[in-house]
């Protein structure tokens, strides 16, 4: 099942407060199943509180989000469960569990309220565990997992939702660069799918390489500039919503290794 994000002149401010400071204003944007969008910004512009509206764990100061069609407030909690999950920056289990324990939480929404983990739920499970190599972790305690395997056992945990809009806040974070790829080539490959992901970045080249469309915070109140990498991820706007100067130079690219090729027979 597919679905589509819209965003409908959204405004979020720094707090509850209704005379709370702006941090964007006016923004607007319609996301079809298999598009990525990027949201980048400065330290402190707004993304994590642009994804957290997104998601409905904060109310938008104003505007409104909706699921195809269908103001995200007014869904029943499970349908909004199964339809949208949303990785944030740091998230950790209460207990330390087993990773595949951890994972298995991910299939909350498709449970009665006396259900149990049976055979289609714990293959769902395996498959989001596979699909975020973390297969190898199954039995490893939280507390035992480096930074880079607690990530990948948290993007498992929402894979296992089987949700169609993904909202990730900086995943990659903390991550070496093999680690980060992997992330993000799991993202475009749910992407191609028919996915919808919406994802703070904090690297640029990474954020122009994978995304369709770039969600550039600028100034504090101010409307985000919305469009292509190519039209967004350009000197002039770059400087402008990050406070730098920006000079275009070659720079050192990396890829994940292709796999040998088969010999012929």
């Amino acid at each position: 099942m597919s679905a589509r994000l819209s965003l409908q002149d959204l405004g979020v401010r720094a707090g509850e407060a209704a005379d709370a400071p702006w941090l964007l204003r006016g923004l607007t944007l319609s996301l079809q199943p298999g598009d990525w969008a990027a949201v980048i910004g400065r330290s402190g512009a707004g993304k994590s509180s642009l994804l957290r509206t997104i998601v409905g764990l904060r109310a938008p100061a104003h505007g409104t989000v909706a699921l195809d069609g269908h103001a995200l407030a007014s869904l029943p909690p499970r349908t909004r469960a199964r339809t949208l999950a949303y990785l944030p920056q740091h998230a950790e289990p209460w207990l330390d569990l087993r990773a595949e324990e951890v994972v298995s939480l991910g299939r909350t929404p498709h449970l009665g309220a006396l259900a149990h983990v049976g055979a289609t739920q714990h293959a769902a499970v395996l498959d989001a565990m596979a699909r975020a190599q973390a297969t190898a972790l199954r039995g490893r305690r939280w507390s035992s997992l480096s930074g880079g395997e607690r990530q990948r056992i948290m993007l498992a945990r929402m894979l296992a939702t089987e949700a169609r809009v993904l909202v990730l806040d900086e995943p990659t974070t903390g991550l070496d660069v093999g680690a980060a790829l992997q992330v993000l080539h799991t993202c475009a490959a749910l992407v191609e799918a028919g996915a919808t992901v919406v994802m703070a970045m904090h690297d640029l080249e990474l954020a122009g390489r994978f995304a369709r469309t770039i969600v550039c915070l600028g100034e504090r109140g101010a409307v985000p500039r919305v469009g292509a990498p190519a039209e967004v991820l350009v000197p002039e706007h770059v400087a402008a919503a990050f406070g730098v100067e920006v000079e275009l130079a070659p720079r050192m690219v990396f890829a994940l290794p292709r796999p040998p090729a088969t010999p012929r027979r």
